[in-house]
């Protein structure tokens, strides 16, 4: 959103700063730069085979 303002003005002829902007609109200056990254699952490999072996003897466990 910042940015489009920021671009939008540029276009105009007005020069603004992200950090003005974030002053102007009251938000933090790092919300603009935050690009959520999502994490890989972490499998634990010593759990992984007495689940799968529960999960074949008994499907319907967990529902």
């Amino acid at each position: 959103m910042i940015e489009t303002i920021r671009q939008g003005l540029n276009a105009d002829g007005y020069t603004v700063s992200i950090a003005k902007l974030s002053q102007w609109f009251n938000i933090p200056r790092r919300t603009v730069y935050y690009k959520p990254i999502k994490a890989a699952p972490k499998v634990n490999p010593r759990f992984v085979e007495p689940i799968k072996a529960m999960i074949e003897e008994s499907p319907s466990f967990g529902y």
